[in-house]
């Protein structure tokens, strides 16, 4: 998996830290193009902001082998 930008907080502008990475396998996941057939599902990251506590979520967007 190839390294990404940093989140960055909307409230506070400090980078977010990454916490987790979780596979969305519900049915509205199948026909996005997001969809990867390996773990079958989309992969999502969950972000948390050191300073405030803000939290956000970013859908991985992989590349085509």
């Amino acid at each position: 998996m190839q390294q990404k930008d940093q989140l960055i907080c909307p409230g506070c502008r400090v980078e977010m830290n990454h916490h987790a990475m979780k596979i969305d396998r519900t049915p509205k996941a199948e026909p996005s193009a997001r969809f990867d057939r390996t773990f079958g599902g989309i992969l999502t990251e969950f972000h948390s902001c050191p300073r405030c506590g803000t939290t956000a979520v970013r859908e991985e967007t992989r590349q085509a082998a």
